[in-house]
């Protein structure tokens, strides 16, 4: 079997139901379907072209796993939830719909071919190490919904080259970016009140970045070691505490020193005119 259509009548593709049908290459899923089973296409090796439409409202767990020719996914509106070990590594773009309201833990991490995400407005919360390892992941938008981005949840997409983190959010997790070494410029939307430590650790390329005005914490080593000559890193008036080594080994750095408590040493190794700030 080569090509599937499913016809508006059916509501339902059970766990399983077309598992291990290495030959097949196109799917049609009628607008009647609302639930994608654990397991449903499992195997499908040969799987390039497939739609979900907009009745579905829930994606099993392990659904596509083995589906090593699907190379992109769009996942509708409707869709409220999605299991884990989903899709194939193989995938190199997912659009998540705006139905979708939290990524979970771990759930797209290690799809190392991947390198476009677009999630929608609807995500609330990007879970502990959601795209961990994507490390061809290049392209990121994040909802305007999304007001939490959790541990290590890009950690390390390694060719990540921008992000721009909207208002919405106010917390940006340990370890988030860490060793985003291809990153060049970050925007910290004006909600973000605290920046993690290890936040944007060894993001060895960053050159521009913009802390927005609601920050007053900034995590030890946030930026440590992230080494480019060309990073100016200014320091928002209203920033109240700043963690140990969060700047170390940062070549520039604009502050206003009244405004802020340190924890230990937040420079680190740096030196402005032969002494430590």
């Amino acid at each position: 079997l080569e090509t599937l259509k499913l016809g508006n009548g059916i509501t339902q593709i059970t766990d399983s139901q077309f598992a291990g049908l290495s030959n097949l290459a196109t799917v049609t899923i009628g607008s009647g379907v609302e639930s994608i089973g654990d397991g449903a296409f499992s195997g499908c090796s040969s799987l390039k072209e497939i739609n979900i439409p907009d009745g579905v409202t829930s994606i099993g767990n392990s659904a596509f796993a083995g589906c090593s020719s699907l190379k992109e996914i769009s996942i509708p509106d409707s869709v409220t939830s999605i299991g884990t070990g989903v899709f194939e590594t193989s995938l190199e773009t997912l659009t998540i719909g705006d139905g979708i309201t939290q990524i979970a833990d771990n759930q797209f991490s290690g799809l190392t071919k991947l390198t476009t995400v677009t999630i929608g407005d609807g995500v609330k919360n990007i879970g502990d190490g959601a795209f961990a390892g994507c490390t061809n992941l290049q392209n990121v938008t994040i909802g305007n919904g999304v007001t939490s981005i959790g541990n290590g949840a890009f950690n390390p997409c390694r060719s990540l080259k921008e992000i721009v983190i909207p208002d919405s959010v106010t917390t940006i997790g340990i370890s988030a970016f860490e060793g985003c070494t291809d990153l060049q410029t970050v925007t910290i939307g004006n909600g973000v009140t605290s920046i993690g430590d290890y936040a944007f650790n060894s993001c060895t390329s960053l050159q521009n970045v913009t802390i927005g005005n609601s920050v007053t914490s900034i995590g030890a080593s946030a930026f440590s070691d992230c080494t480019s000559p060309a990073l100016t890193i200014n320091i928002p008036d209203q920033v109240e505490t700043i963690g140990e080594n969060a700047f170390e080994n940062v070549a520039n750095i604009v502050y206003d020193t009244t405004q802020m408590t340190a924890t230990g040493s937040p420079w680190g190794a740096l030196k402005v005119n032969g002494e430590t700030p």
